[in-house]
Parts: C-alpha cells; structure tokens; sequence
C-alpha cells in the first residue's frame, strides 16, 4: 500500500514538472522588455539602448524646461508657438523614412537649443543665474548626439545604400524683442520634449517589429 502511494506521489510530481515546462513556453514574455532579445553584440545599434536614449533624452528635456522657467523668475511658457520651431511629428510611410524624418530633426533641434541659449545669454548676462540652464542644456545637446549617432545605425542596418538627412543650414531667425525670444526659447524646449516622446513611440514598434523577425 506504502509502495503504491509513493509511486502515485512521484508520478504526480513529474506530472506537474511537465505541465510547468509547458506554461513557461506558452507565456508572453513582459511587454516593458520587448528589446530584451538582443545579445551583447548587438549593442552598437540596440534598439533597447536607443529606447533608454530616449527615455533619457525626455526626462533630461524636462529638467531643461525646468530651469528655463526658474531662469525667467517662474513665468509660465506661453501656449503661443513661432513659426520657426520644428514640429512634434515623425513622418514617413515606413521605418527607413521615419528614422531618417528623426535623424533630420535631430540636428534642427539641435540648432535651436543653440539660438536658446544664445538667447538666454543675451538676455540674462548673470552667470549665477544662467549656469543651471545653460548646465541642462548642454546635456541635453549632448544626448541628442548619442541619439543621432543611434538613428543612423538604424538606418543602416535597415538599408546600408540610404544616406542619411544633410545637415540643415544654419538658422536665421527673425527675433527682435525680449518677449518673442522667450516665447521661441519655451516653445524650443516643449516641442523638443513632446517629440522626444513620439521618437519614443516609433522605437518601440521597431523592438516589436525586431522581436517578430528574432522569432521567425
């Protein structure tokens, strides 16, 4: 009787061992890691290093906005948007239009954090007072770089015959007044962080669109 029921036992345990080996192949894997396929060696043109970028590029536009109100004594931005400052979106019909739409913005972005700052310069001549801005700025110029650098990895793991975007030129900008440069400063910043936020969204769908081809 003893017999029986150890041989039940042990027969029960290898039943649960298979079913368990079973539900660990069926599970989807978490949704917040859908880059976590690639391996060490992909790391110079990583999707989910280029999603980090991002994520770090946005929280980085914040503290730049942050410092850029505290600048100018708490105003509050102004919901008007000159002209001249690029748009929030990412076109294209396919990835490759896309990631070279992002590489093109990158470098205006660029450009106009420039104009920003030499704005700021020109209209607080205190360094004690510009030092945390023009400290979140350059950062922040310093991340869209490593970002630019990643985009045209992309592009070229995508199609190594596309060129990437030529440089845009340099800005002339049409701002006279103390009030339009602020207005175009805040804009700068809001803009840059909002589009960094969509950058974010089409890196995400390329790690989906990878972990589909890595299972395939």
């Amino acid at each position: 009787m003893y017999i029986i029921l150890i041989l039940f036992f042990i027969f029960l345990v290898l039943v649960l061992m298979l079913l368990g080996n079973h539900w660990s192949f069926v599970l989807p894997a978490p949704t917040e890691h859908r880059c976590s396929f690639e391996s060490n060696a992909d790391l110079k043109c990583s999707s989910k290093n280029t999603l980090n970028l991002t994520n770090l590029l946005v929280h980085e536009t914040n503290e730049a906005l942050r410092e850029y109100v505290s600048t100018s004594k708490n105003n509050p931005c102004s919901p008007q948007v000159p002209d001249e400052v690029p748009s929030t979106t990412v076109a294209g019909s396919n990835m490759i239009e896309k990631l070279q739409d992002i590489y093109a913005k990158n470098e205006l972005f660029s450009l106009h954090l420039s104009e920003v700052e030499r704005y700021q310069k020109e209209l607080f001549a205190t360094a004690s007072i510009l030092g945390p801005f023009l400290k979140a700025s350059s950062a922040l110029k310093t991340r869209l770089k490593h970002l630019l650098t990643k985009v045209e990895c992309h592009i070229k793991s995508n199609d190594p015959l596309t060129p990437v975007p030529t440089s845009p030129p340099p800005l002339s900008l049409p701002h006279k007044y103390s009030y339009e440069k602020k207005v175009y400063g805040c804009a700068v910043i809001v803009r840059l962080k909002d589009w960094g936020q969509n950058v974010k969204e089409v890196v995400k769908s390329m790690c989906s669109r990878n972990v589909v081809r890595s299972r395939s």
